[in-house]
């Protein structure tokens, strides 16, 4: 599979349509409350009445109550569904938002609420390009390099954080939920990149803020903990399999530490800090 045909069969395999959605998955590997997965179906229902079925090769179909939005509908999809569709594709999807500079992508990992999102929104305003917002995915298929897939062409933001980046709400992400999507012109890339770094964000606790390389049997533990929808991955995968694919990555990958500051104040000296690593590192 060559790096063009990775991302077009991610993009062909990301149809969706609305339709009839089956009650249970046959062959399913995993069954839980709300989803099923098997080697080429995921099943998604949730409590509110939406429900996905995804097969490969026939795209994802969709079933959700009168009343629903397209933007609930989309949020899903891009998120649990997107996430699965990656894994059952041979692709690894990261839980990430990322940047591009000077032809490579850097990432931006941590648990959910560590400004992922606003970190990509305040550099993107610093003239460089968006590549994914809260999921990246990898393609492995080039044995000497590991080529990050463009994500979707929408920015999502806490309403805070479009304060604190100077960018304009458009339609909330979910009906009573103070998140929107970004409503300003945004750069986003269109070809897959090689990833150059990937940064596990910290909240400073006590301590000075700084980047620092992650090392030794740290990187394997980090670039686990990054992973979107693990489970997923660990329902499909061979043991052996799953542990060789984290190996790769966690070798071919720079991997740094990155704590700062959450204060309103020092924002924009964290900004300056995280750029002038970019724009100075070499892959």
């Amino acid at each position: 599979m060559t790096i063009a045909a990775g991302m077009a069969r991610l993009q062909a395999e990301a149809g969706l349509c609305e339709g009839g959605v089956p009650t249970s998955l046959p062959g399913a590997l995993t069954v839980t409350p709300t989803y099923e997965i098997s080697h080429d179906a995921f099943l998604l229902r949730l409590p509110t009445g939406l429900a996905f079925h995804y097969r490969r090769g026939a795209g994802t179909v969709y079933a959700c109550p009168a009343g629903m939005t397209d933007g609930e509908v989309r949020l899903f999809f891009d998120g649990s569904v997107y996430g699965a569709i990656a894994w059952l594709n041979g692709l690894v999807p990261l839980h990430a938002s990322a940047i591009s500079h000077d032809g490579g992508v850097y990432a931006f990992t941590g648990i959910s609420g560590e400004g992922k999102s606003t970190l990509v929104a305040a550099l993107a305003e610093r003239g460089l390009s968006i590549c994914s917002d809260d999921v990246l995915v990898l393609d492995l298929s080039d044995p000497d390099a590991v080529m990050a897939v463009p994500g979707h062409k929408r920015l999502k933001l806490w309403a805070d954080a479009l304060t604190l980046t100077g960018r304009r709400p458009d339609e909330a992400v979910r009906p009573g939920l103070d998140k929107f999507y970004v409503a300003d012109q945004l750069s986003f890339d269109a070809a897959p990149l090689p990833i150059r770094r990937l940064y596990v964000l910290e909240s400073v606790v006590n301590a000075d803020p700084g980047i620092a390389p992650i090392t030794g049997a740290d990187r394997f533990t980090a670039l686990r903990s990054s992973y979107y929808r693990p489970q997923f991955c660990s329902a499909i995968a061979e043991q052996a399999g799953y542990f060789a694919t984290a190996a790769r990555l966690s070798t071919a990958i720079a991997m740094s530490r990155l704590n700062r500051s959450r204060a309103m104040a020092d924002f924009a000296t964290g900004i300056s800090m995280i750029e002038a690593d970019i724009r100075g590192t070499i892959g």
